[in-house]
């Protein structure tokens, strides 16, 4: 039978794939890819000024569109840090949004029902002001029992250019609110060395969800109806994360690729809007699509058939608080895991297209 370690190594490599909505990697040589898409334009656009990284625009937001930007130019900011909730002092409950509007205990009825025969007192209590995050509460502890430096790894992945996520806000005006504007998430593959945090990094991006393969602007993943009101930028409610990590060992590869549901982000923006701060990110996984990933990675480490590795899924479906749509149900079981994270962006550049990550195979 294989060691405790192996599946230790194997659930901290999950869970960190699973633990960053924007895009996240493991140690070393991991890569992300991270997109969103999903809200509705709003009718009636906003207008903005230009700046040496945005142009001037007006116009009407068509449905799913959000406001018109005619060059498609904009500011476009790249993850920095990322910010996972860790400590003993119940950090984890400011990380993340109220993604079901209710302050949930153990002992709240009104909620859907445990999975896998999970504890309700293990996965319903809130963070704080209702704050949803069971995967900062429930699998977060347990990644950094067996990993320690699990946060600090993956961000010294970033620090060392192997991978980050990028928004790009269309239009972004150098002052005051843009009430609607269009923007668009991007994968970074490796950089080839490590960036300079200085607006000049030119990222490759992952082809995955673009519409054409070989332009690294055309981004499937949108967010629509996201705004500026002052410094605080908003993606708008409701918008979906994609993720796609590519993971490797020595012999075999696969990517796995997760999508964060009912998601939110907001972050402050410097007063030269090329960078930013207090970044947060909320929203759910499906619990199924979660546990489909992570028979991926059992896979990858020969851990199929390993009773270890079972009790490993079971105890991510008991995480299971939400239902994936971000609603409550009482009358169903939980198929959704929240989760929140923070993060700060600076400003840099989108690429050429990078190579494709790769897909293997899963765990029956």
């Amino acid at each position: 039978m294989l060691g405790r370690d192996r599946i230790s190594l194997a659930f901290a490599l999950v869970t960190a794939v699973a633990a960053m909505a924007m895009g996240c990697g493991g140690e070393g040589e991991n890569n992300v890819n991270a997109g969103g898409a999903g809200g509705t334009g709003g009718q009636g656009g906003g207008s903005s000024s230009s700046s040496s990284s945005s142009s001037s625009s007006s116009g009407t937001g068509g449905a799913g569109g959000g406001a018109v930007c005619p060059t498609h130019e904009g500011t476009v900011f790249a993850v920095r840090e990322l910010f996972f909730g860790e400590g003993n002092s119940g950090e984890w409950k400011k990380f993340g949004f109220d993604v079901d509007g209710k302050v949930s205990a153990g002992n709240s009825d009104d909620l859907c029902k445990p999975n896998a025969g999970g504890s309700a007192g293990t996965a319903y209590p809130d963070g704080e002001e209702g704050i949803d995050n069971s995967f900062g509460r429930n699998l977060l502890p347990t990644i950094l029992s067996i990993y320690p430096k699990w946060v600090t790894d993956v961000n010294t992945g970033i620090q060392n250019g192997n991978f980050t996520a990028l928004l790009k806000a269309e239009c972004l005006p150098a002052t005051g609110d843009a009430p609607v504007l269009l923007s668009k998430l991007f994968g970074g593959t490796t950089l080839g060395g490590a960036p300079k945090f200085d607006g000049t990094d030119k990222w490759p991006i992952e082809p995955g969800l673009l519409s054409d393969p070989m332009d690294p602007q055309s981004s499937t993943i949108h967010f629509p109806a996201s705004s500026v009101t002052g410094t605080l930028y908003d993606s708008g409610k409701n918008v979906q994360v994609i993720l796609s990590v590519p993971v490797r060992t020595q012999t075999k590869s696969t990517s796995i690729k997760l999508t964060l549901y009912s998601a939110q982000m907001k972050m402050t923006l410097a007063d030269d809007r090329k960078s930013a701060t207090s970044g947060m990110i909320g929203g759910v996984l499906n619990t199924e699509e979660f546990v489909a990933e992570i028979k991926k990675v059992g896979d990858l480490m020969g851990l199929c058939g390993n009773t270890l590795f079972d009790g490993l899924v079971t105890q991510v479906r008991q995480a299971s608080d939400i239902m994936t749509d971000g609603t409550q149900d009482p009358t169903k079981t939980c198929d959704g895991i929240s989760m929140g994270l923070g993060f700060d962006m600076y400003e840099a550049q989108i690429g050429e297209v990078g190579p494709a990550n790769e897909v293997g195979s899963a765990c029956p």
